[in-house]
């Protein structure tokens, strides 16, 4: 099991009228807890893509607990259970500045290639990143 936190301060823009973080941008903050993780591992979306390979979203699910407001800092812990097949699964868990959960997120992406769009299995390279946390 691989974990990693990223900490995200809440923007004026995030909020919506009622002063709360709209539900949308919890995507965004897990694709930047993903993308950071990605990165710590000596990897980027763009190597992946520019290696044939694309990584799609299948399936998103959320629940929310406390609301977050501007200026905020969140920390998104980001959670990867399993190793990667052909498919990746990210659990994520929100929390304020109090250590309060805000918010709980599940992200599936699959693996696909780019030039059929077809699914595939996780490039051997890619895999091989992870491949030490989970033996």
């Amino acid at each position: 099991m691989i974990t990693r936190e990223v900490k995200i301060r809440v923007r004026y823009k995030e909020t919506d009228a009622m002063g709360v973080v709209h539900h949308s941008n919890y995507v965004t903050y897990y694709e930047t807890a993903r993308t950071e993780m990605l990165r710590e591992f000596g990897t980027t979306y763009r190597k992946l893509e520019e290696s044939g390979v694309m990584l799609p979203v299948r399936d998103v699910s959320m629940r929310f607990f406390v609301p977050a407001r501007y200026d905020d800092l969140l920390t998104v812990r980001i959670t990867l259970r399993e190793m990667p097949t052909a498919k990746m699964v990210f659990y994520h868990e929100v929390l304020n500045e109090a250590g309060e959960l805000v918010n709980t997120g599940t992200i599936v992406l699959v693996f696909m290639n780019a030039a059929t769009r077809r699914a595939c299995r996780v490039p051997d390279w890619f895999a091989d990143i992870f491949r030490p946390y989970f033996e």
